[in-house]
């Protein structure tokens, strides 16, 4: 058991201003908008009944998380730090002041989102990721914290910070079912930059940043030669930010992201 971690390139702008209002507009309405609408047309013959399938998971609606929500930021990120890993599957909204929290399936029982997470996954790997690059099995980003540790990185420094948010920014709407599948975290264009200029100081093995490259030293590695797997994990990691920053594009952190019959899960 486990799962490939990879890291994606990632189109942020897509995903604020398609992904994002998509759902949030949906949570809000109870329907699917027209780009949602379209989405899964696309995806699905039977329509009527993939948009029944979806409508009738919400629950009591309306729920507006635009206007009230402070449990995700604007982009649907995680605010409340990292959760720990006996959290992953039971997560929900506990804030009692919420004026949605009697609405809101995000305050009810996680299982009860476990269709939000899927068809959220369906969107960000069709609308918004390129160019996976494995990093590890059964890796999270928090996997790289004895080596930080060991070449000197203070606890709490910002190149921590940037790599728990790769970790922790999808907890609600990414985390799928499973011990680490789904979409952990993303950055932002600036932070993708941050990210790589950090990783950049650090004593990582060096070689071209090219996709053709990493593939060459994973096979390599596989074979039981080149430098030790974590710190050349991470040296992909600085490679892929370098390559999405310098197109201005973001990062994003998945581990098996992109369900083939994720239409077929929804309408089970």
């Amino acid at each position: 058991m486990g799962s490939d971690a990879e890291l994606y390139v990632f189109d942020y702008h897509r995903y604020r201003t398609e992904v994002v209002a998509a759902l949030v507009d949906l949570l809000r309405t109870g329907e699917p908008g027209d780009y949602l609408t379209g989405f899964l047309r696309a995806a699905e013959p039977r329509f009527d009944q993939l948009r029944d399938r979806i409508v009738a998971g919400l629950g009591v609606q309306p729920a507006d998380l635009a206007r009230h929500c402070t449990y995700l930021g604007a982009d649907l990120r995680y605010l409340h730090g990292e959760p720990r890993v006996d959290q992953r599957n039971t997560l929900t909204c506990v804030s009692a002041s919420c004026p949605e929290r009697d609405r809101c399936v995000l305050h009810r029982q996680r299982n009860a989102v476990e269709h939000l997470n899927v068809l959220y996954e369906a969107l960000v790997w069709r609308r918004c990721l390129d160019r996976p690059r494995f990093v590890g099995r059964t890796f999270i980003p928090f996997t790289y914290d004895p080596l930080l540790d060991d070449l000197g990185v203070p606890a709490g420094d910002r190149l921590g910070r940037l790599l728990a948010a790769l970790g922790t920014r999808g907890a609600v709407f990414g985390y799928t079912f499973g011990t680490t599948e789904g979409v952990h975290g993303w950055l932002t264009g600036d932070e993708t930059a941050e990210l790589a200029s950090l990783l950049d100081a650090l004593p990582l093995p060096r070689f071209a940043p090219t996709y053709e490259k990493m593939d060459e030293l994973h096979t390599v590695s596989r074979q039981g030669g080149g430098p030790p797997w974590l710190g050349l994990s991470l040296a992909f990691v600085r490679t892929v930010a370098t390559i999405a920053a310098a197109e201005g594009r973001a990062v994003l952190w998945g581990n098996d992201v992109g369900l083939d019959d994720w239409v077929g899960y929804l309408l089970d």
